[in-house]
């Protein structure tokens, strides 16, 4: 058993403690677990009930920057758990926090790959294989990410590509045939489609290589 020596404020923004013990070992826990186990200098403590309160502390401070991290835009598992390394928290405590976010729906990898897949389409047409790539970097399983990409059809990407080749062939045009193509393919290339799909497009323009 330990005895309290003191309960200090250690910062006043979070209102977060330091509690001191008679063998001289300190510990920070915050206001609501001083609160809820009525801690005060003087009272006796072992250890597991020691180990709980940091538990508290933790998870408590570690989801309150949870919250204000995935405040800004959403965020992936991988994300978050990175996120709160960075911050010191052990993986027990980020672990119990991911879980927590995600039973709120604050955290939601698969609807995380679908809105990045429509962004895509709207703002940066991409192919299967840049999109994945991406998201994989942003540790999205790669079940989770087979299932979203499965919502892209091949009639839709084949139309996409077909449209930004015209643009690309307006931008090049002024090129010899073959060099003309060969800037639009290397175009669409560097977009992540597959060389199949780009072929079909570029037949499609009828341009004249010789």
């Amino acid at each position: 058993m330990n005895t309290i020596t003191a309960i200090e404020p250690r910062n006043k923004r979070n209102k977060s403690y330091e509690l001191a013990l008679d063998d001289g070992r300190t510990f920070c826990v915050d206001e609501e677990v001083v609160v809820k186990h009525g801690l005060k200098p003087g009272m006796l403590i072992n250890e597991e009930q020691l180990r709980e309160w940091i538990w508290e502390a933790d998870i408590r401070a570690a989801c309150d920057l949870a919250l204000h991290y995935l405040g800004f835009r959403m965020r992936t598992r991988k994300q978050l758990y990175d996120y709160l390394k960075r911050k010191g928290f052990n993986e027990p405590v980020i672990e119990e926090v991911i879980c927590k976010m995600e039973e709120y729906r604050f955290l939601d990898d698969e609807e995380y790959a679908l809105r990045w897949i429509q962004s895509r389409k709207l703002s940066q047409p991409s192919g299967r294989r840049k999109i994945a790539y991406e998201l994989m970097n942003k540790g999205i399983a790669r079940d989770v990410l087979e299932t979203a990409l499965d919502t892209v059809t091949q009639e839709e990407e084949e139309e996409l590509v077909c449209q930004l080749a015209e643009k690309y062939y307006a931008k090049y045009s002024n090129l010899p045939g073959k060099e003309c193509m060969a800037k639009v393919s290397q175009a669409l290339l560097r977009r992540g489609f597959d060389w199949d799909i780009i072929s079909r497009a570029i037949r499609r323009l009828d341009v004249d290589l010789s």
